[in-house]
């Protein structure tokens, strides 16, 4: 067998194990996630929650945490966005998992344990959160008033606190905590001073939780995505301004939500037990640290 021949037979294993076996294939051992018979599915049993699930990056997560085998909780902010949250509940459906659907605003903590209720009440406990709900607001520090702070306060901070806290008391031994912070934690942004700044926390309460939980083998992690191409990240935007970040980043484009989302499969995975409590870039070379 010829050099080259044994490199394409090799690349052809790897991908075979998937993403998330081969560290394992490479030291030469089988992951346990691909020894049984359900290697597709590795979150059967498994009940996930998703916060700001309607639309988005959070209804991507919560449609591949189900094509993965878990059952998910779709968390919605506002009352009147409840048919697209049912639209994602639909695609959960789909991929293979159960869904159950709760709505409120998670800077009040009393939404907040509803929300863990409902997936309990639904599915038996809960195994995995996935923290994306949030908030921009974009304009120079000077302009921001009481209320525009309070609001990224409560969306950014609290919401994000709140069902961090809740899943430390209720996720069973073993499970996944999943936030969504911004690579902007890692570069100055004219404009984002109260965005950035009302998101970097969630890099501190990664880190300590990981380690008041590792006793209990809950991995608690950060993805910090770049720009990406969703209404949430234009809303704040100009065309010239869209341009501009795209410009930033090694390809010359914004990220997609399909770029984020094998990197919270792999988190979500048996197989990450052994990353935890990181801050994890998925910026395209957009910002580095």
């Amino acid at each position: 067998m010829t050099k080259d021949s044994q490199k394409i037979n090799r690349r052809q294993a790897l991908r075979g194990a998937g993403f998330a076996g081969i560290g394992a294939f490479a030291a030469g051992v089988t992951p346990a996630s691909a020894q049984g018979a359900d290697s597709a599915r590795p979150l059967a049993g498994k009940a996930a929650i998703v916060t700001g699930a309607r639309n988005n990056m959070g209804r991507a997560f919560a449609v591949e945490l189900a094509r993965m085998g878990a059952d998910v909780a779709i968390h919605y902010h506002r009352a009147e966005t409840r048919d697209q949250a049912e639209e994602t509940a639909q695609l959960v459906r789909e991929a293979g998992g159960r869904a159950v659907l709760s709505q409120g605003d998670l800077g009040d903590s009393a939404n907040v344990t509803a929300l863990y209720d409902a997936a309990e009440q639904a599915f038996g406990g809960v195994d995995i959160a996935v923290n994306t709900a949030g908030t921009i607001i974009k304009k120079p520090v000077a302009e921001f008033t009481d209320a525009d702070f309070e609001r990224l306060q409560n969306d950014n901070v609290a919401t994000m606190f709140y069902s961090m806290r809740e899943a430390a008391r209720r996720l069973r031994d073993g499970g996944r905590i999943i936030n969504v912070g911004t690579s902007l934690t890692a570069g100055t942004a004219p404009g984002y001073a109260g965005y950035a700044g009302t998101k970097a926390p969630v890099e501190e309460f990664t880190r300590i939780l990981a380690r008041e939980l590792g006793e209990r083998r809950i991995t608690v992690n950060t993805i910090a995505p770049g720009p990406i191409d969703t209404p949430f990240f234009h809303a704040a935007e100009t065309p010239q301004t869209v341009a501009y970040a795209a410009g930033l980043s090694t390809e010359g484009r914004l990220g997609a939500v399909e770029d984020l989302v094998p990197q919270v499969a792999f988190l979500a995975h048996p197989d990450s037990q052994w990353v935890n409590g990181q801050n994890l870039f998925i910026n395209g070379g957009y910002l580095t640290r």
